[in-house]
This record gives structure tokens, C-alpha cells and sequence, in this order.
């Protein structure tokens, strides 16, 4: 279980989106995808957590604001279109559209909607970059 305050952010927000109907299979950050003896699949979600500046918002002991972006990238195969790479990038958007999430008494606001970049090509694949901005308050002593 995490303790810390950025690592249970990321918890957090990977099990929003893990939590998702359909979801593709994903890839988390510093874990071996796909498990041992298995075949990348075609199509999946590659987390990033990009954790920023932590801010002292107020004077004193208060809890500090944390604030970053997780990257939900929408892997896809390179020859078949954009247009179900977008849908499926549409679809983790709405998920974290105007979302607040509890997890172990940090509060966890989606800052801002998020937004898909403009579609990348990776070595073997396309990837459209889905940026889900958030922030959140240490938990109190």
C-alpha cells in the first residue's frame, strides 16, 4: 500500500483508469510490459507520471499543494488511421473530465480538462499523448 503523497497519487490515478470499461491493457511506469512470455500487444495505454513543483500555498505547517501531470499515451499500430486512436484518447479524457478522487486521505482534483496532443510516431507504433493534469494537498499530520 503507499504511504507517500506521490506515490499515492499515481495509485490513485492509474486505478481511475484501470477502473475504465474496455480498457486496453496498460503499461505502467518502470514494470515490464507485457508480462514475461507474452506478446506486445498491438494496442495499449502507456502511463507516464510527471509529479511538478510541489507549492507551500499558505503560511505556516498547512498542507503543501502537489501538482503534476499523469500521461495516459494511446499506443497504436502504425497503418491503420488515427480516427480509433483519438476515440479511445476521448475516452480516458471523459473519464478524468471534472473528476475529484479520494485515496488515503489525500484529495486528488483533475486541475484542468485534459487534452490529447498531437499523434507521435514511436519506433513501431503511433502514440497520441494524453495529458491529465491534477493537484493535490498533503495529508495533515
Amino acid at each position: 500500500m503507499a504511504t507517500g503523497t506521490d506515490a499515492i497519487i499515481f495509485s490513485a490515478l492509474a486505478t481511475h483508469l484501470r477502473t475504465m470499461p474496455d480498457v486496453l491493457p496498460i503499461a505502467g511506469p518502470n514494470v515490464t510490459f507485457p508480462s514475461s512470455g507474452q506478446t506486445k500487444p498491438g494496442k495499449f495505454i502507456e502511463l507516464s507520471f510527471l509529479p511538478n513543483q510541489t507549492r507551500q500555498i499558505t503560511i505556516g505547517d498547512d498542507p503543501q499543494q502537489k501538482r503534476g501531470i499523469l500521461q495516459a499515451s494511446v499506443m497504436w499500430p502504425l497503418g491503420i488511421g488515427l480516427t480509433e486512436a483519438l476515440e479511445v484518447a476521448g475516452e480516458i479524457i471523459d473519464r478524468f473530465k471534472n473528476q475529484t478522487l479520494f485515496a488515503s486521505g489525500v484529495k486528488i482534483t483533475i486541475s484542468g480538462e485534459p487534452w490529447a496532443a498531437s499523434p507521435l510516431k514511436d519506433v513501431d507504433r503511433m502514440k497520441v499523448p494524453v495529458s491529465i493534469p491534477y493537484f493535490a494537498f498533503t495529508p495533515e499530520n
